[in-house]
């Protein structure tokens, strides 16, 4: 293509302009501009870039002259649009007339060319004049022309752009127009003025005044270059702006009256802003300034300005009316709270994100609308001048808070008082902040997003330090203010938090701020305890703070190291008292101590903890607790006026006497000892310790120190517990009383009865152990004594005094005992006060528990006093002695038995007289209904059960019968150790065979129950002493039959002696093993004994040997039996292999699953495992017929094996099945070798799989010639395709392959669906054919096959006859000389193809003369079969069991599903074109299938199963058949069914045990 190009360019004719179409491009360039007043923006941006002040804007009706032309609703024809700028230079005047040229001055704004044709937008003609020239444009055709030329024009102050309209239209509405002017003049460099006029009517003035510009300064740390280094931030200067505007107001609707523009309200307004200007250098490369270039035709400036529009909340505020609302006219130049946009030049469609409008060199696309973000190297450009912006953002915000902030120091920070003039500037300030911030939130620009998060991108992370934000201690960097929280605001006084204005005006940043830029964040613990560390905390502070900290810690996981941190930090200052929370360690409770009272600093002050409940403030703060009673006192005892001032002493213990019951005993013993030694008791004689003090009552002696309280009530029982004494101690009762050795004891008894509630513990204790107490001196015979004698006597004894408690109280029963009593003058009456407090010092009132059972004590001669004792005793009991009554210990023998001559102690009888069975004593009868109270047990405890059972054996049946009858009651009482005791104790008696009238002792473990079944009695010990006898034994470890353990260890040890006692009955020994086996689990931890279950012959070993024949079983002749014999594991076989088994006849396994695992588990191997095959393929292997036949059966029924198996069990998948060849070979010979004895024999088989080692993955069944073994096949395949091949596996594998298919369709055998994928082929002739035989001209095919007894027999050739021998053998009714004129029409595949005929279709039977050789007549007329032996008859025979109805003969070998004709059909349907409709007809509608050859050798193996089967029917020593009668129900089989083959088996198996018994 480029030799082609190169052959155009050098021609030298046919070179022609390339025309453009000017109308057209300037409608399409106009197109693209969608805005209002486009042509006013491209006019006054050209303005400014002259240097013009101001403009003129100029709308004239067609009769401006006439008065009617004030009507708003006269057309406008034409437009003037006029500035003051420089005149119009003479490139000027060149680029005005050319499309897309641009100015290349890179400091204009104009950078496409296109600005000036949006006159034509309004015009088709416009007009320019400027400086005396004037230029005007005219069109021919689509062709545009200018024409410029000198002009008298009088004012030459003024460039005008004439544009007479196109379409006549009214004037704009004013108030967008205004708005577009007032927008349009925010940004303007030279602008300062704008007017419109309506014809010669002023309609809109708008002026702009700027102050001179402050220099910013730029903060350290902020970046001042753009990310790739394009522009840098020079200098930013700001100025303040103030927009003024006076215009008519027009409504929207116009009234329909001709009023003029003098009838309309006008209205003067202002507003005030901030510019910011940043002064940029740019630096970019050549290859960018030359990309740039091309793109707008200029070159990139060396220095820029980019401005920003901020209006701060005072310009807002000034800005705005009486209504708060800033006039329509400036909506758009002061967005806030709305989006600001970005104008270059003037306003584009784009917004900023922020409420600040944008003004920079961008670069936009063709229609000023939008930023070109597109053009790659535009978009570089834009991106780093957006990233400029961003910095100027973040320069006017910081500037803002900055003069916010040194405010705020001025007004708040200094203010020493918090009045309202500075809570009023701290709000001014506060909303100040706050409109900064929401003016520099931003949002999503539109309509490009990315512009808005450029911007806002460079405003967060411009500076090396953090934004600055206003908080509540003034303006401060993000970092360090917090999320306000109300329920710290109590207390947080120096943490900056945001204060609600700031929170509730800018919700969007701060939500922002924290959620997404995780740079304001929640106080947290630490803030708190920096709070904590600055200052100290007042009262309502405190109770906030706690308050806070409950809430806190039920919210928040705290450890301890926190708590100790906040009270260590924590310091309150009440009353100048400063009082750190670490110190604190109890709280005060009113109820206690009142609050008015002096308390230790130690104690949270009531002021605060009144606001918090007892729970809280012992839970959340460290352990402090209630200020206790006892710690108050220990305080309160320190001070020196409790023994000075006897009203505060009062007071004090007026104040611990109200909760002292309350205080637990530990307290009230602790507040006893800090007072019992302080003079603080108030009495008569002044402040004395409680042990000096008396209470009012005591008035024995006048001068005592009684008490002196104003309530005694109050305080009593506290002085009671202090010692105030309510009585006189002893030693001065008994120094004052008592000066002499003798004293009245009934007088002393009285008053100490009288003060003994008063009485201390110490001194009670005194009397008890002083001997003061007389005793009675006349005692019973003494008294008696005194009776006989006349004289009274006068004299009296010497008083020997005892202790209160080595006397008894004068009662008549104590003197009948000999008791020692007190001596009593007057009646005794044990109610009385002085009774009471003799008893209260130790007065007996009754013999002590020992005492009285000495007295019962057996051996006490005095049996009268015996019995009163006994008597007392009892009677007493459950009031007197049953608290000290301890069967246990009580070592004397008072209890009478059943035998009146015994005592007994309470442990040494019984309550229940059964255990005298064991002699054991028995509680006498009268006594055993108070057995329990008395602690006497009903039965012996298991240990001396135990000891007597061993110690005393039964030593007769009888006894033992009686003896474990009892114990069998008490089998509770018995514990695991116990039995196991037992189970190994020689206790049971049984009777000693080997001696007369002797008995011996056995363990429970080596005996066993009598029973029905008492089988292995001679081998194992059995006993019976009755039912209830037995349960005690049974716990014992006598069992109703050895464990499998037991068997185990029986057959080791005496397996020999077992086999003979069984005999013949060799079930009952493999019962036996069966047994072991199930429970082999819980013996196959006793390694010692599974080794010798492994070595000892215990096994039972079957070998086969031939029935020798005799008269009784002449039947049986050359038929096997089981011969059964005793080996130990390792000589048995697990026979695995029938195959083998038959070929070496081992010692076997009886195969029983779960035997088989016993013995593998002793040490039996696999027959199959010890025995090496070989097979040597004989002959020369090649495909038959019948090899053929049987591999496409094979093939065909592939998918059926795999049936329902599980992919885990195959071992080759179905594609090898499918793969595998099958060939015939004269003979196969395999030759075995049994590894044990390396015995080796070598046997014919009829088939087997071998790998071809020639050809990789190829598999060849080879099979002798003659009918197949399909079991023998089935058996081979099955060993190939599953991992285990069982006999089950092996019949369903012989089943598939003999089954018609559609037999095991109609049994609902899923055949369709297996072999879903299979393409079932066409039927094709067999490999190997045979000559066709020679036919005799006189043999032709018959139309209507009849009988044929008159015609001669066909000749067929000699290979042929063969053929029609089988037939006829397969088909005994079938005319003879009808197969051999079939056989003589078919030209291969002879023996196939009529067989599938004479199956499919009827055929003429034979005449009863006419019957083969060795078929007669039977006497009911049925075809019968000759008693003439085996030979080649089995189907005669089959006959007489067969209906002769010939369509019931024919309906065994044909289906009745209706398939498509198999290829013999169709070829017998083409060799017999005369056949009868009727056959015809049956043809078409019945299936064909395969032809079953049926011939003695295949039914070899269902010979011999049946043999067996009969065998098994006879006991093992008899000729007779005999098996045990029973009732089966028998479910059809949902995986196989009956059909030919199987039905004819069935019948086989009729004749083979007909045959067998004749």
């Amino acid at each position: 293509m480029d030799e082609l190009r190169k052959q155009v360019l050098n021609h030298t004719a046919g070179e022609e302009r390339v025309e453009v179409n000017q109308r057209h491009l300037i409608d399409k360039i106009l197109a693209r501009y969608s805005a209002e007043f486009v042509v006013f923006r491209e006019l006054m941006q050209n303005a400014d870039d002259a240097k013009s002040s101001s403009v003129e804007i100029v709308y004239e009706t067609q009769n401006k002259s006439a008065d009617k032309s004030n009507i708003l609703k006269d057309k406008c024809v034409r437009i003037l649009f006029k500035n003051n700028g420089f005149a119009f230079r003479p490139e000027d005047w060149s680029r005005l007339k050319k499309i897309a040229e641009g100015n290349p001055d890179e400091q204009k704004i104009g950078a496409f060319g296109v600005g000036f044709y949006s006159l034509f937008s309004v015009c088709e003609e416009p007009f320019v004049s400027s400086g005396g020239q004037g230029m005007a444009f005219y069109w021919k055709g689509d062709q545009l022309f200018a024409k410029r030329a000198a002009i008298n024009q009088e004012d030459q102050t003024w460039t005008t752009f004439l544009m007479d309209m196109r379409d006549h239209a009214e004037f704009p509405n004013a108030e967008d127009f205004g708005r577009f002017l007032a927008t349009s003049l925010g940004f303007t460099g030279n602008l300062r003025e704008v007017s419109v006029y309506f014809n010669d009517k002023r309609i809109i003035r708008i002026t702009k005044k700027m102050s001179d510009p402050r220099t910013m300064t730029i903060f350290s740390g902020l970046n001042t270059t753009s990310p790739e280094k394009m522009f840098h931030l020079r200098s930013v200067d700001v100025r303040n702006v103030q927009l003024d505007v006076e215009r008519t107001i027009i409504p929207s609707k116009f009234s329909l009256t001709r009023s003029t523009l003098n009838d309309y309200p006008t209205e003067e307004t202002s507003i005030f802003l901030r510019v910011a200007s940043g002064h940029l250098d740019v630096r970019v490369s050549r290859t960018f300034s030359a990309d740039m270039e091309r793109t707008t035709k200029k070159k990139p400036p060396s220095q820029t300005i980019i401005q920003m529009i901020f209006t701060g909340y005072d310009e807002q505020y000034f800005s705005e009316d009486k209504n708060k609302k800033i006039s329509g006219i400036f909506k758009n130049l002061l967005p806030f709270p709305e989006q600001g946009r970005i104008f270059i030049g003037f306003p584009t469609h784009q917004t900023t994100g922020c409420s600040s409008h944008l003004a920079a060199r961008l670069i936009p696309t063709v229609e000023r609308e939008s930023v070109d973000l597109v053009d790659k190297t535009l978009s570089v450009y834009n991106n780093e001048m957006l990233c400029l912006a961003g910095i100027l953002s973040r320069i006017l915000y910081e500037d803002e808070m900055s003069q916010i902030s040194k405010v705020y120091k001025e007004i708040v920070g200094s203010s020493v008082k918090i009045d309202e003039a500075t809570i009023s500037a701290r709000e001014w300030l506060e909303k100040r902040a706050a409109h900064a911030l929401s003016h520099f939130t931003f949002k999503p620009s539109t309509p490009n997003p990315h512009i808005g998060q450029i911007i806002e991108t460079l405003f967060l992370n411009c500076a090396s330090q953090p934004l600055s934000i206003m908080s509540t201690l003034g303006v401060q960097s993000i970092n360090s203010v917090r999320m306000p929280n109300s329920e710290m605001a109590a207390f947080i006084k120096t943490i900056p938090t945001i204060p609600k204005i700031v929170m509730e005006q800018c919700d969007v940043f701060i939500k922002k701020a924290k959620n997404k830029m995780n740079i304001i964040k929640d106080i947290s613990l630490g803030d708190v305890f920096n709070e904590l560390q600055n200052r100290t905390l007042s009262q309502e502070d405190t109770v906030a703070l706690m308050k806070w900290w409950i809430g806190y810690r039920t919210k928040e996981q705290v450890s301890e190291s926190d708590v100790q941190q906040l009270l260590k930090l924590a310091v309150v200052c009440i009353d100048d008292n400063v009082i750190p929370l670490n110190k604190i360690q109890y709280w005060l409770n009113p109820a206690v101590v009142p609050p008015d009272y002096e308390v230790s600093s130690s104690v949270l002050p009531y002021s605060i903890s009144k606001s918090f409940q007892k729970n809280d403030i012992e839970k959340w703060f460290g352990g402090w607790k209630e200020l206790s009673l006892a710690t108050w006192t220990q305080y309160i005892t320190s001070k020196p006026q409790l023994e000075n001032d006897p009203d505060f002493a009062e007071k004090v213990l007026g104040t611990i006497a109200r909760s002292f019951q309350k205080c637990s005993s530990n307290d009230q013993n602790t507040i006893k000892q800090l007072l019992v030694g302080k003079k603080c008791i108030p009495t008569k004689h002044g402040l004395k310790i409680p042990d000096d003090s008396y209470f009012p009552n005591v008035d024995l002696f006048p001068d005592l120190p009684i008490i002196n309280f104003q309530n005694v009530k109050v305080v009593e029982k506290l002085l009671q517990k202090l010692g105030v004494r309510k009585h006189v101690e002893l030693q001065l009762i008994f120094d004052r009383l008592v000066s002499q050795g003798n004293w009245d004891h009934m007088q002393l008894v009285k008053y100490l009865a009288s003060v003994a509630n008063s009485l201390k513990e110490i001194e009670l204790k005194r009397l008890k152990v002083t001997a003061i107490w007389p005793k009675e001196q006349n005692t019973k015979h003494e008294l008696s004594s005194a009776k006989t004698d006349d004289d009274e006597i006068k004299a009296k004894p010497r008083i020997h005094r005892f202790l209160a408690s080595d006397l008894y109280a004068p009662s008549a029963e104590m003197r009948e005992f000999g008791m020692p009593l007190i001596e009593w003058n007057g009646k005794w009456r044990k109610n009385s006060e002085e009774a009471k407090f003799l008893f209260s010092l130790g007065l007996r009132e009754y013999p002590p528990l020992k005492i009285i059972l000495q007295l019962a004590d057996v051996s006490n001669s005095d049996t009268v006093l015996r019995s009163k004792a006994l008597k007392y005793f009892m009677d007493n009991f459950k009031d007197k002695y049953s608290s000290e009554y301890k069967a246990e210990e009580i070592k004397v023998a008072f209890l009478p038995c059943t035998d009146p001559k015994i005592y007994e102690t309470p442990m040494g009888c019984f309550s229940n007289p059964e255990c005298t069975i064991m002699s054991f004593n028995a509680l006498h009868q009268d006594l055993r209904f108070r057995a329990e109270e008395l602690g006497i047990r009903q039965h012996p405890s298991r240990d001396r059960l135990l000891n007597r059972l061993i110690q005393s054996p039964p030593e007769n049946e009888q006894r033992a019968k009686d003896i474990f009858g009892y114990l069998a009651s008490r089998l509770g009482d018995f514990n695991q150790t116990d039995w196991s005791m037992l189970r190994d104790l020689n206790f049971i008696p049984i009777r000693d065979e080997s001696q007369t009238n002797s008995i011996k002792y056995v363990t429970p473990r080596n005996c066993f129950f009598k029973g029905s079944d008492e089988t292995y009695a001679e081998f194992f010990s059995y006993v019976d002493f009755g039912e209830r006898a037995n349960k005690f034994l049974l716990s014992c470890g006598v069992k109703t039959e050895p464990s499998p353990t037991e068997f185990a260890e029986f057959l080791v040890k005496s397996s020999q002696e077992f086999w003979n006692s069984v005999g013949d009955n060799v079930e009952k020994y493999l019962a036996v093993l069966r047994n072991i086996a199930v429970n082999y689990n819980s013996i196959y931890r006793n390694r010692s004994l599974l080794a010798d279950m492994s070595r000892a012959p215990i096994l039972i070993g079957i070998k086969k040997k031939e029935i020798v024949a005799d008269k009784e079983n002449f039947d049986y002749k050359g038929q096997d039996i089981d011969h059964y014999v005793l080996a130990p594991a390792k000589d048995i076989f697990l026979n695995d292999d029938t195959n083998f088994q038959h070929v070496f006849n081992p010692l076997t396994a009886p195969m029983e699953e779960i035997l088989e695992n016993f013995y593998k588990m002793l040490g039996s191997r696999s027959l199959s495992a010890n025995v090496k095959a070989s097979v040597q393929v004989k002959g020369n292997p090649m495909a038959s017929t019948g090899s053929a036949r049987l591999q496409k059966t094979i093939r065909e029924r592939a998918q059926l094996f795999y049936h329902d198996i599980h992919r885990s069990d195959v071992k080759q998948s179905v594609d090898w099945v499918q793969k595998l060849k099958v060939m015939e070979t004269d003979q196969i010979e395999a030759t075995y070798e049994l590894i044990t004895n390396n015995q080796i024999k070598v046997e014919p088989i009829y088939s087997y799989i071998l790998k071809d080692t020639r050809v990789n993955n190829s598999w060849t069944l080879y099979v002798t010639p003659g009918e197949p073994d399909y079991l023998d096949i089935a058996s081979n395949l099955g060993k190939h395709i599953f991992r285990k091949c069982k006999w089950k596996d092996i019949s369903h594998l012989a089943m598939l392959l003999t089954t018609p298919l559609g037999s095991l369709k109609r049994k609902g055998y899923p055949v369709d669906r297996i072999m879903l994928n299979y393409k079932k082929p066409m039927r094709v002739a067999e490999k190997y054919e045979i000559p066709n035989p020679p036919i005799t001209p006189e043999v032709q095919p018959q139309a209507n096959p009849k009988p044929s007894s008159n015609v001669s027999p066909i000749k067929l050739a000699p290979e042929i006859e063969e053929y029609a021998n089988q037939l006829q053998e397969m088909f005994p009714k079938c005319d003879p000389n009808y197969i051999r004129q079939c056989l003589a029409q078919e030209k291969t595949d002879h023996l196939q193809k009529v067989a599938n005929k004479l199956a499919e279709s009827k055929y003429p039977e034979i005449e009863p003369k006419h019957q083969p050789n060795g078929v007669s007549d039977n006497e009911d007329g049925r075809l019968g079969t000759k008693k003439s032996g085996w030979g080649g008859s089995i189907f005669k025979s089959l006959s007489d069991l067969l209906p002769t109805n010939s369509t019931s003969t024919n309906s065994t070998s044909t289906s009745s599903e209706s398939q498509k004709p198999t290829s013999v059909q169709k070829q017998s349907q083409k060799t017999q074109p005369t056949q009868p409709n009727e056959v015809q007809k049956q043809q078409q509608k019945t299936q064909t299938t395969q032809p079953i050859e049926v011939t003695p050798r295949s039914t070899q193996h269902l010979r011999n199963a049946l043999k067996d089967a009969v065998k098994s029917c006879r006991p093992n020593s008899g000729a007779s058949v005999n098996s045990q009668g029973g009732i089966n129900i028998v479910s059809e089989s949902q995986t196989s069914y009956c059909d030919v083959l199987p039905g004819i088996i069935i019948i086989i198996t009729i004749i083979i045990i007909k045959m067998q018994f004749e």
